[in-house]
């Protein structure tokens, strides 16, 4: 019960980040790399804080080599992530996070030979289709425009990444490891960045903006901390479609907290919330309710 209880608190405090991050990247920096980069600089600020919990053990050569692998694919789905970010709305690129996940069930039996029940795949299957239907306007099948195939490419790499992580929390067995190494490595790698001429260039020219907003960066990395912590604490007890399921459930957090943004700050979000959006996302919400209800049982 408590790994389930973990597992809901890693979207609920994502929700949050991806909020900020909305605003970060569309109002204060224009480049993917720039952001990337910045985000990063705190990535290995607040990890220690999970020593608190327990303490890191000294990983094999092969987890070592998994770690790293693992931090380079945190720091490349950032890429198209931020860019689907700057063209449609939060909680709808949360949702097509799920486009890619449909792959989990898949590598789960094949790596990790994960078998579940009949109604845990059909509940898993209900997520999907409706987190799909949340990037459907109208009664009209979208195009599919950039953003769509930016978030697959992003959901495909995040779906991989759970799957490799759950692969060595199994063989490491030290999930204080798994919040701490390959954060570390994550915190560093952006600094090829400064390799690019023009990358550079854009990272020196928005430094001054990164001072100015340095509070709310380093509020977003807590939080993003946070949701790092209860994740992989949660996936170490549960199956990655299990948890991958409860993840799904971050643009219902994300909904409630941008309407109450919205009514009692007058903060203006990239999300479209008219009652008719509102009413069709709450639908779909009941269905990935349903769907989580279905794969926890």
């Amino acid at each position: 019960m408590f790994f389930l209880l973990a597992a809901f608190g890693s979207p609920l405090f994502y929700a949050f980040a991806v909020i900020i991050e909305s605003q970060l990247s569309n109002r204060t920096f224009k480049h993917q790399t720039t952001m990337i980069f910045y985000i990063s600089l705190m990535n290995a600020v607040f990890v220690p804080l999970v020593m608190f919990l327990g303490w890191p053990s000294v990983p094999s050569t092969a987890a070592i080599v998994c770690y790293v692998l693992l931090a380079f694919l945190d720091i490349v789905y950032l890429y198209p992530y931020y860019t689907a970010m700057k063209v449609i709305d939060t909680s709808i690129v949360a949702a097509l996070f799920s486009l890619g996940q449909i792959t989990i069930p898949v590598m789960t039996y094949l790596w990790l030979d994960e078998r579940l029940s009949l109604t845990q795949y059909i509940g898993f299957a209900i997520i999907i289709m409706s987190s799909i239907a949340l990037s459907i306007k109208g009664t009209k099948i979208p195009k599919l425009n950039r953003a769509f195939y930016y978030m697959v490419g992003a959901s495909l790499l995040r779906a991989f990444y759970v799957v490799l992580e759950k692969y060595v929390l199994i063989e490491d067995g030290n999930w204080i490891n798994m919040v701490i190494y390959p954060n570390l490595i994550s915190g560093f790698m952006p600094f090829v960045f400064l390799l690019v001429g023009n990358w550079r260039k854009d990272i020196v020219r928005n430094f001054p903006p990164y001072l100015h907003r340095f509070k709310i960066f380093a509020v977003n990395e807590f939080l993003c901390f946070l949701g790092l912590a209860c994740g992989v604490y949660g996936l170490s007890g549960l199956s990655p479609v299990v948890s991958t399921s409860i993840g799904a459930t971050q643009p219902i957090f994300m909904l409630g907290l941008s309407y109450f943004i919205l009514k009692h700050f007058g903060l203006p979000l990239k999300e479209k919330l008219t009652a008719r959006i509102i009413m069709k996302k709450l639908y779909c919400f009941v269905l990935i309710i349903l769907g989580v209800v279905l794969v926890v049982q």
